[in-house]
């Protein structure tokens, strides 16, 4: 069986509204180990979305961003939906564009990627979902932020999932609070970090283009999935890497932290 790349996303702060397919059924998506605390998750959602002042405080929205997230959650089982890929929006998914992908860069990267969500835990991109408002950090239940509620469910799953695989952590701090990596043993992890020389030649973390330019990076591993799946080829494929904006791979720059490898993508000034 040829090695595959275990991607890992978060969702999107934008969601796409309405959809066309049916409403929502816990039992459909993936993770099925999930769905209890799912079920939990979303009608303690639904319930404090109806107090506007409670839910201007759990959303971190007010105005017609809080009138339209409050009635996301309140209809949350009995809305349309659509594929998760397609329900998450902004920058980094338009950079993937997932439906320009060749039949093999798709079908990888639906069987490979997985998306954490405040709401569902993790799911994969064709998993049929509403549209709601929940951030990893926000505190549902118990007084608990999402990424601790789900922390346990979640490093479980991906334990089993992971497992002798290549995972690239693409997640930001939020995120990366709702699992411990130190329980998936994996071959390697992946984690990456675009930087920009400056004129003066100090180095600087990228965070205006970093979105698009992750989205760039994960239509690259998909669309070269035994390389990208493999330890002993993976850094072989990022020399490959070249994106538009002009960030290539610097191996001197490639450290060990945090029990991660963390790749180093530069844009000399």
């Amino acid at each position: 069986m040829s090695p595959t790349p275990l991607i890992l996303l978060p969702p999107s702060e934008g969601k796409a509204s309405g959809g066309e397919g049916p409403p929502l059924d816990l039992d459909t998506l993936s993770f099925d180990s999930l769905n209890k605390t799912r079920a939990l998750m979303a009608k303690s959602l639904g319930q404090l979305s109806g107090k506007p002042r409670v839910a201007q405080k759990l959303l971190g929205v007010k105005g017609v961003a809080l009138e339209t997230a409050r009635a996301d959650n309140a209809g949350l089982m009995d809305t349309p939906t659509l594929p998760a890929i397609e329900r998450y929006t902004g920058v980094m998914y338009d950079s993937i564009d997932y439906k320009s992908l060749d039949a093999d860069a798709r079908k990888c990267f639906g069987q490979n990627t997985i998306i954490m969500s405040g709401l569902f835990g993790i799911v994969r991109p064709y998993d049929m979902i509403p549209a709601y408002k929940l951030k990893m950090g926000a505190r549902l239940r118990r007084n608990k932020t999402c990424a601790a509620i789900w922390k346990p469910l979640i490093s479980k799953a991906l334990a089993s999932l992971g497992e002798s695989s290549v995972i690239w952590d693409l997640l930001p701090n939020e995120h990366s609070a709702a699992w411990d990596p130190s329980l998936v043993a994996c071959d390697v992890r992946f984690t990456v970090k675009f930087l920009e020389a400056g004129k003066d030649g100090k180095l600087k973390t990228v965070s205006h283009w970093s979105k698009a330019l992750k989205g760039a990076l994960v239509r690259h591993l998909v669309s070269n999935p035994d390389a990208s799946g493999s330890a002993d080829s993976a850094l072989d494929l990022l020399s490959k890497f070249s994106h538009p904006e002009g960030y290539e791979y610097r191996p001197n720059l490639t450290a060990d932290v945090g029990g991660a490898t963390e790749i180093v993508l530069l844009k000399d000034g």
